[in-house]
């Protein structure tokens, strides 16, 4: 039998309801001993959501003392909430819902939570790049849009994506370092390179990608990186197949490239590219498979921890 806790989680403190009564308590290790103290001889079960680094300490302090929790994603929390139509939101009212929210788990799905923290590390520094690259994107579509006659304003804003790209730069090096130190980690970077049209570069952001979500299977993986085919029919209009670009873009990004070599130098890959056109496909929309299938044949190599095998 478990003493149900639920934890809105915030930056300096914890709201917290045990079912009887609603708290409030600082979110450091103070604030977690008073919780822990609401249980006496039932074990402790904490119910909270996994907000970014604000939940990061109270992850490792179940972690480090053994203590069960159910971790709640933002969506399935919002969705309860309705489904027991709970409209106003406060953090005391959150509590309370995420204490609630126990009776839809099984006890026997209730663990011990685990924070990767080297992981978190890569990641942390993965998601600063990102914005990187999503700020030289917007620089470059700025130079596009200004008078050539502006040469200072231009000068200002190419010093500006300079600065920027050499600061991703260093911190592609700084995560490359972090993932080589595991074996593991530099063995199958190693090993995504033996597939034909994948470099140093695309290897790491591959690696870093799946890293992210350990336990997708290789569809779902697909879908992340936004490479899914989407088709949107209504009645007499029959739109076209695309894909859905939800997420993943700077490794779409490093993997086109990679798909450009593939289909000329990968066998596999050249083999698919050409059926595909023959068959009536246009090159574009055969480029896009073909990345598609990349990237499932980069997850298996991940997966299995093998390198790439070549056709026979």
């Amino acid at each position: 039998m478990y003493k149900y806790i639920g934890i809105d989680v915030s930056k300096a403190t914890l709201d917290v309801y045990d079912g009887q009564e609603s708290y409030k308590v600082s979110n450091d290790l103070s604030g977690y001993k008073a919780i822990t103290q609401l249980a006496s001889k039932e074990e402790l079960c904490l119910i909270f959501e996994p907000t970014g680094i604000y939940a990061h300490n109270l992850i490792l302090y179940c972690q480090k003392y053994h203590i069960k929790a159910i971790i709640v994603g933002s969506k399935e929390a919002r969705d309860y909430a309705r489904s027991i139509k709970q409209r106003s939101k406060t953090d005391k009212i959150d509590a309370k819902v995420l204490y609630r929210y126990h009776t839809q788990i099984e006890e026997e799905n209730i663990t011990v939570p685990f924070l990767d923290t080297h992981m978190r590390a890569i990641t942390q520094k993965h998601n600063v790049n990102e914005k990187y690259q999503k700020m030289i994107r917007q620089l470059k579509n700025l130079i596009e849009a200004t008078d050539n006659a502006d040469k200072v304003l231009l000068a200002s804003l190419k010093k500006q994506i300079t600065s920027l790209e050499k600061s991703s730069q260093k911190l592609l090096e700084t995560i490359e370092g972090l993932l080589v130190a595991n074996k593991e980690h530099k063995a199958v970077i190693t090993h995504l390179q033996t597939i034909p049209g994948v470099a140093k570069k695309s290897a790491l952001v591959i690696l870093m990608e799946i890293l992210r979500y350990p336990k997708a299977r290789s569809h779902e993986f697909v879908a992340l990186m936004g490479l899914d085919p989407v088709l949107k029919d209504s009645g007499v209009f029959r739109g076209k197949s695309r894909i859905s670009k939800q997420g993943g873009r700077y490794l779409r990004e490093k993997l086109y490239m990679s798909t450009v070599v593939a289909i000329q130098y990968n066998d596999r890959l050249k083999l698919f590219y050409e059926r595909l056109v023959q068959n009536g496909k246009p090159k574009k929309l055969a480029l896009i498979a073909a990345m598609r299938k990349l990237l499932r044949i980069a997850f298996a190599v991940v997966k299995n921890k093998e390198p790439y095998r070549a056709l026979a």
